[in-house]
């Protein structure tokens, strides 16, 4: 039987979406030194908007990987889905910017061919601070969420067989790795320092939608899972963080942001979830990887132009309305040139596997 669809999910990814949208439009301006006000804002009292949003997306990950797998999890189909909700839609969308910059407009590709192939997988962003590469839609972000795709069979286990002691030993783990964290690449992006992120997804989707429990009588998250003690804590810990500067580790704080962001958003949106809110959120929410892949490349469009320039507030929200709508725009007709590609490749897929 399908189950009941989680609007809080979809809130969170639009949300989170339209944060890294906003974030990477305000620093573009700055970056082209246009004189107007940000949009929102570009910096809290211990981080940044993107922060926030990245954030999101991991935990979110986490706990929409547990619920959907709260009937079980059968290693081939998982894989299989992975592969299908991420690839062809990054495939599409890369090759058609890659073709674009390199083909059409014939920019010298000074770096060795070769290093394709880290594009194809979907790795080249992930590796760009080791091996030089055709870096074009965001793919640190795609090569990082890869792998914790791949951790997630043997991580589920660990948190519904030894919750107690997962969680704890990735505390203890946690505490020193980000003290003396021995790697080149930057901490944000390594796949080991998002794990508790997607981790506290996990157990979010476990203890508030019962992901871990079984498949109930009618298979249906609970109503309103989320309490107003749990809902005003969150919130709390979240305007603490936002507005009161902490003296701990980046990762830390951005943890904490994300952790309370996440939870307090989910309990707001208990509120909001009415049926005529929730389809245009569950259609965004499904476009929303598509968006946050093309952004990256049109921002710089629709900023160079006005390089320079000084545009009041007014101004600056309808460059951006106009910039929003497009790669919405492209990102919509990307997302569906990829819902024809799964439908080629997921037959190969079933022979394959």
């Amino acid at each position: 039987m399908k189950s009941r669809r989680i609007f809080s999910f979809d809130f969170i990814r639009v949300l989170a979406m339209f944060m890294i949208v906003v974030f990477h439009y305000n620093a573009c301006w700055i970056e082209y030194q246009v004189q107007t006000e940000p949009l929102l804002f570009v910096q809290y009292a211990n981080g940044t908007m993107g922060h926030i949003g990245v954030s999101l997306f991991f935990i979110l990950s986490g706990a929409s990987l547990m619920y959907s797998t709260r009937r079980g999890l059968e290693i081939r189909s998982y894989l299989k889905k992975r592969f299908l909700s991420i690839y062809p839609l990054y495939w599409i969308t890369y090759a058609a910017f890659f073709t674009h910059f390199y083909i059409i407009n014939r920019l010298p590709m000074t770096v060795p061919k070769s290093s394709l192939l880290l594009s194809f997988l979907g790795m080249d962003g992930y590796l760009y601070y080791k091996i030089p590469c055709y870096y074009l839609v965001g793919e640190w972000f795609v090569g990082c969420i890869l792998i914790l795709y791949l951790l997630f069979p043997l991580l589920r286990r660990l948190v519904l067989e030894h919750p107690r002691a997962t969680a704890l030993v990735t505390a203890v783990l946690y505490v020193p790795y980000l003290y003396v964290y021995p790697f080149q690449m930057e901490n944000e992006r390594l796949f080991f320092s998002r794990i508790p992120e997607f981790l506290f997804g996990m157990y979010f989707a476990v203890y508030f939608y019962g992901a871990g429990k079984g498949e109930t009588k009618k298979d249906v998250p609970p109503k309103d899972p989320i309490s107003w003690k749990a809902g005003l804590f969150s919130l709390a810990a979240f305007l603490f963080i936002f507005f009161i500067p902490v003296e701990l580790p980046q990762l830390y704080r951005i943890m904490w942001v994300g952790a309370s962001a996440f939870t307090a958003l989910a309990w707001i949106s208990q509120f909001i979830d009415w049926n005529w809110l929730a389809r245009p959120f569950k259609a965004m929410a499904a476009c929303s990887f598509a968006v946050f892949l093309v952004h990256h490349v049109l921002v710089p469009r629709y900023i160079t132009p006005v390089s320079g320039a000084v545009l009041t507030l007014a101004q600056n929200w309808a460059l951006f309305a106009r910039y929003f709508i497009c790669i919405c725009a492209v990102g919509v007709v990307f997302y569906f040139l990829s819902k024809a590609a799964i439908k080629l490749i997921s037959p190969i897929l079933d022979r394959l596997l």
